[in-house]
């Protein structure tokens, strides 16, 4: 039976563990949103050189899990004598990461548009960069925003990984909290708790912008 009142004493005490996966949740969503677009960036570029890298990282990133990349960051630097923080190498292979899963759902949302609004823009006369930002992407991120949020849920849970490089976030505090208390059914709801919660909310706010920007066929 879980134990109701162990977990309402001990929730405050994930609180440092719950500012530091919002810290990296939030950081690693920004990051990824913005590598995305040097991903799609590239992976559209003119230069084959440029597009076979962009598509190479896209399937390496893709096909190796988070886990051994924060490892080959964290481990691999050091034995370079290359130190950061753990919290940055964490933050570094969840950006890297899921850059490569947003550009391509940049990617999918641009080639989404039907090409004859492009290329009606320019037999009008705009620039193609302008024709890009003023008809392309307002209709292609509509359309991503549902897939997006999906990934921003990836995001969340991924920090969870964090721990095993002793990064102070959740499922870390999770674990020392259990070297003392040895209450393992009541620490980890609470832990699922707190996650859902983080989870819920973001797909909630994601669900107020779809419906303030919806897709408009």
């Amino acid at each position: 039976m879980l134990d109701l009142n162990f977990i309402t004493r001990t929730a405050p005490l994930f609180a440092d563990g719950l500012r530091i996966t919002l810290l990296l949740s939030v950081l690693g969503i920004l990051g990824s949103l913005i590598g995305g677009g040097f991903v799609v960036a590239a992976s559209r570029s003119r230069v084959a050189a440029v597009r076979g890298i962009a598509r190479a990282y896209i399937e390496i990133m893709r096909n190796t899990p988070v886990i051994i990349q924060m490892f080959l960051i964290y481990f691999g630097l050091a034995s370079l004598n290359i130190r950061f923080p753990a919290f940055i190498c964490a933050l570094l292979a969840i950006v890297l990461q899921n850059s490569a899963y947003i550009g391509e759902i940049y990617r999918v949302g641009i080639d989404s548009i039907s090409r004859r609004q492009f290329e009606s823009a320019i037999a009008l006369g705009m620039l193609p960069r302008t024709a890009l930002i003023t008809m392309v992407l307002p209709q292609a991120i509509r359309r991503i925003l549902p897939p997006i949020g999906n990934q921003f849920v990836a995001i969340i849970k991924d920090t969870s990984i964090a721990s095993t490089i002793t990064v102070f976030e959740l499922t870390h505090t999770a674990k020392l909290m259990l070297e003392r208390t040895a209450a393992p059914y009541e620490i980890y709801a609470m832990l699922s708790i707190l996650y859902l919660f983080l989870t819920c909310v973001t797909l909630a706010a994601l669900k107020i912008v779809e419906t303030a920007f919806p897709v408009r066929n």
